[in-house]
């Protein structure tokens, strides 16, 4: 029984610490969380921050990686579940807006979108009917761009649509983006 209690007390202490990081980076950036401030908004000692967390950057990458861990199985396969995505992302709304506020400093999520840009390429490439990496980097920062900031605003506003009518908006103006491309060349070649 003793690793159950201990593991609950781990499990407690550990969500503890990122609610309060999530609350205190809704005030101010990361670069200026410390971990007095930290402790005082969890309740707990500097020794027990310490024993789970080296500083608060450590405490930001493990709240990514929960949300990377969620919506990783979601991609696989040949089609992404973005309704099932946009789910996760609601039902984690603080944290979501959280490392979306902080993008620059999410190392973890930038090395996710990493593989997810190679892992689209092929469909750019069909799609805008170029093989110049250049413009296809510019292409899925266009769709990640956009499609963060139409998540975030429905964040923002309370999420008052359901994940599969924002999931439908951003796959229609990706779908028909791609379209008018393809029409575009065709008039243009």
């Amino acid at each position: 029984m003793v690793g159950i209690k201990n593991n609950r007390r781990t499990q407690y202490t550990q969500t503890s610490l990122k609610q309060a990081l999530i609350q205190l980076l809704q005030q101010q950036p990361l670069a200026k969380v410390t971990v007095t401030e930290l402790c005082q908004q969890a309740d707990l000692n500097r020794s027990t921050f310490y024993t789970h967390y080296h500083d608060p950057m450590a405490l930001f990458q493990a709240i990514e990686s929960d949300l990377i861990t969620a919506i990783r199985p979601l991609l696989a396969g040949t089609e992404p579940d973005l309704p099932a995505i946009l789910t996760v992302l609601q039902q984690q709304q603080a944290a979501t807006l959280v490392i979306c506020r902080n993008l620059n400093e999410s190392t973890r999520l930038q090395q996710f979108l990493t593989s997810i840009r190679h892992e689209t390429a092929l469909d750019y490439r069909h799609w805008f009917q170029t093989d110049d990496p250049v413009m296809l980097d510019y292409y899925f920062d266009f769709f990640l761009g956009g499609s963060l900031r139409v998540i975030t605003t429905w964040l923002q506003n309370g999420a008052q649509q359901s994940p599969i009518q924002v999931a439908t908006v951003i796959m229609t103006i990706m779908q028909r983006l791609a379209t008018d491309q393809n029409r575009h060349e065709t008039l243009f070649n």
